[in-house]
């Protein structure tokens, strides 16, 4: 642990007050200028305020920064980098989001273009060409010149896009993806701790400050939907984290849901079959299935759910994976 240990609690609070007081202020400027979506599983599909993952991901980076004042000796600048990097990372996938949320770009662009806001994180990773897998740790430096070209033009930046797009994918429900990452990104500041793993603390705990705000105003029945802004920017960060704290095994288990969804949803393409995250509730108040292509709809057609019950057993879901992840590492 950093002689800075006292830092951490501040950067949490920081970051959760900022969302807490702001978020209220930005619904409802939202609302007043029409950014909103319609919640089709709700009686009278109110409209929501839309996109308050941009809240989000300033009250994680005004957290993050504020590590940056207490780390000015020697032995934590490569600290200061790596908050740099991730900074640089989180901004320039959470712009494409918001693209996205306003203009709707196609799916194809939106997956892959998050890879270029990989390009920093591929520069903080310079010098540590592996990655640990379930089946062992890769090093590309093996490979030569082009197994480290394959690792930072290549690796890096798919591992910030899948995380990216896995996280926008699995979304839909009210609380849905924020719940999500918060298990996850609380196992991996579990996992840090334990492990030492200061850079995994730095970048986290910031982050879950502002998702426990953040789900305040965006569970059942939600208040604000994140958008692609958020879903974007949680899953890069989780993406920063995995890479340069050494815990791919772990975020790997722990994104299991996300990945069965992913894969689902491009072979619900594959067919010509586009997978709806959203659909209008039957009557009784349960979610429809609409089709087989998403891990949501697999769960639907083994019983029927409504909303906050879906979105309870998905997160159950994820916190077992996030559970198996820990142990995964190697404890």
């Amino acid at each position: 642990m950093l002689d800075v240990a006292w830092v951490f609690p501040i950067s949490f609070l920081v970051s959760m007050v900022f969302c807490f007081l702001l978020l209220p202020h930005y619904i409802k400027k939202a609302q007043a200028v029409d950014m909103v979506g319609i919640d089709i599983h709700k009686p009278g599909n109110p409209k929501i305020a839309e996109s308050g993952g941009i809240i989000l991901m300033l009250a994680y980076l005004l957290g993050l920064f504020f590590f940056i004042a207490f780390l000015n000796k020697p032995s934590t600048n490569i600290y200061i980098e790596e908050i740099i990097g991730t900074a640089a990372t989180v901004l320039f996938s959470s712009f494409i989001g918001l693209i996205d949320d306003v203009y709707e770009v196609r799916w194809r662009i939106k997956a892959l273009t998050p890879m270029l806001g990989g390009i920093p994180l591929a520069v903080m990773s310079l010098g540590r060409p592996t990655i640990s897998t379930p089946l062992g740790v890769l090093d590309f430096a093996l490979l030569g010149v082009v197994g480290l070209v394959f690792f930072y033009a290549i690796i890096v930046p798919f591992v910030v896009t899948a995380c990216a797009n896995a996280v926008n994918m699995l979304a839909g429900l009210n609380g849905l993806e924020s719940g999500s990452i918060l298990i996850i990104a609380s196992a991996l500041a579990l996992l840090s701790l334990i492990k030492g793993k200061n850079e995994g603390l730095l970048i986290l705990t910031p982050l879950i400050g502002g998702l426990l705000a953040f789900l305040y105003f965006n569970k059942y029945p939600s208040k604000v939907f994140i958008g692609d802004v958020g879903t974007f920017g949680m899953g890069t960060i989780i993406a920063c984290v995995a890479m340069l704290a050494h815990l791919e095994r772990a975020a790997f288990v722990m994104f299991i849901p996300h990945t069965i969804n992913a894969i689902l949803f491009f072979l619900g393409k594959l067919k010509g079959k586009t997978p709806s995250r959203r659909a209008p509730m039957n009557p009784d108040g349960t979610i429809p299935c609409t089709t087989k292509w998403s891990l949501r709809c697999l769960i639907l057609q083994i019983h029927p759910m409504k909303e906050k019950e879906i979105t309870y057993v998905i997160w159950g879901i994820v916190a077992l994976c996030s559970a198996i992840g820990i142990f995964a590492y190697g404890l």
